[in-house]
């Protein structure tokens, strides 16, 4: 016997079950090659999609943690401009300001 012959003795046995009828249909082969095509291979593949919206969630994050920065300079830069003495104090603290005849000394903690 061929092994040709006994490929298609067993696609003949399969096309007669049930299931086999369904798997072995023409539109199914081709549908299921086309998901296959679409969900790995094609340019906008599931992985491209998963990480597309994982990239998106993280930006979406650092938009967030920014606002919220922008908005405590913003009321740190509010507070600075309301009253001189504040004004004063940041910059004697963050830029080491003194006026004349003061010492300053710098005190480092670890």
């Amino acid at each position: 016997m061929n092994v040709f012959t006994k490929v298609k003795d067993k696609y003949r046995e399969w096309k007669q079950h049930p299931v086999g009828k369904v798997l072995l249909n023409k539109y199914f082969v081709v549908g299921f090659i086309f998901l296959v095509w679409i969900c790995f291979l094609d340019t906008n593949n599931v992985g491209q999609m998963i990480r597309s919206r994982v990239t998106l969630r993280r930006q979406r994050q650092q938009i967030e943690f920014y606002e919220q920065e922008i908005s405590k300079m913003n009321r740190k830069l509010e507070q600075l401009n309301s009253e001189r003495d504040s004004l004063e104090r940041f910059a004697r603290e963050e830029y080491y300001y003194h006026q004349d005849g003061e010492d300053v000394y710098v005190i480092e903690k670890k």
